[in-house]
């Protein structure tokens, strides 16, 4: 009995995966006032670090000098590297302030021209944040906070969703009838 082997089939080497598709307003809501909130607290941090980034280097540089005599040489290395650091985190402080900023403005926007999406999806961090926080090692208190903001957000917009606010009655006017005009009888010999 003879065995079929199928053909290989050779993908180009420039061919990409097809693109995903667009997320929905909501769940692109979502995902900016998640990336707004990630990076304020990114941001926080980096500042709470770098307070602590000068003592703790010098702390280091006189543990070593303590231990080991450190010539001119040494501590010129050891001073241009800590320098170097300073400056990769204060650039890397920068791009995350500068993204916050933009992440913010963005939420800003949504919110102003799109109140109703920017509520539901506000309710959904909100829901699965509550999900979250029933969770064995969750910080309570953090979550317990995030909400309490979100909550506020959410109020600011002015309650929930267009699809939750009751719309009023329509008024039911008579339907008024067309105006039927008289028909001129055609004289004779008009075409």
């Amino acid at each position: 009995m003879k065995v079929r082997r199928r053909k290989k089939t050779h993908r180009s080497k420039r061919a990409t995966a097809p693109a995903p598709p667009p997320p929905d307003l909501t769940t692109e809501i979502e995902q900016s006032v998640e990336a707004r909130d990630k990076l304020e607290a990114e941001a926080a941090r980096f500042k709470a670090a770098s307070s602590q980034s000068k003592s703790a280097f010098l702390r280091s540089f006189a543990g070593e000098m303590s231990a080991v005599v450190i010539d001119a040489n040494c501590a010129l290395h050891r001073f241009a590297a800590w320098q170097a650091q300073e400056a990769r985190a204060t650039q890397a402080a920068d791009a995350i302030y500068q993204l916050s900023a933009m992440f913010k403005e963005r939420v800003e926007w949504f919110k102003s021209n799109s109140k109703g999406e920017a509520a539901a999806a506000l309710l959904r961090i909100i829901e699965r944040l509550t999900a979250e926080r029933d969770k064995a090692g969750a910080d309570k208190n953090a979550i317990d906070k995030r909400i309490e903001r979100l909550r506020a957000e959410q109020e600011s917009l002015g309650a929930a969703s267009p699809s939750d606010t009751p719309r009023p009655p329509k008024d039911k006017a008579e339907p008024q009838r067309p105006i039927k005009a008289k028909i001129q009888p055609r004289s004779r010999g008009e075409i």
